[in-house]
């Protein structure tokens, strides 16, 4: 057997048609990932803390030394309101976005490479 009549043997496969049949899922127990040319599994949640953007729930206090992600914190962050955050950060340099729940009131700041943080200004829309 030749190597030419091996190759016309191998079905061909359109991997965009194979993969539009796929079930669509919600939440799922595994993620399946390639790694060099091989395949695996990682659980749900340890695929999610590789991410660079973390969930961080509920914070009390400062956010002056937090990554990228978003949560919940309702003191101590000199902001005056409770509510929803998101951070974005690129080495020392962060920016931060906060709103109340209502959506009432919207405030954002940002640091410099020292971690200098500017006051938070209010954001409104007319």
């Amino acid at each position: 057997m030749t190597l030419k009549s091996t190759r016309d043997m191998i079905e061909k496969v359109n991997i965009s048609q194979v993969m539009n049949q796929y079930q669509i899922v919600t939440d799922a127990d595994h993620v399946y990932v390639e790694k060099g040319n091989s395949q695996g599994k990682i659980k749900k949640n340890d695929f999610f803390n590789l991410l660079p953007f973390k969930n961080y729930g509920i914070l009390e206090g400062s956010l002056d030394d937090i990554g990228s992600g978003f949560g919940y914190n309702s003191t101590g962050d000199g902001s005056g309101i409770s509510g929803m955050f998101l951070c974005v950060n690129y080495s020392q340099c962060r920016w931060q976005l906060k709103s109340d729940l209502l959506g009432n009131t919207l405030k954002a700041r940002s640091s410099n490479f020292n971690g200098e943080w500017t006051n938070w200004k209010s954001i409104s829309f007319t």
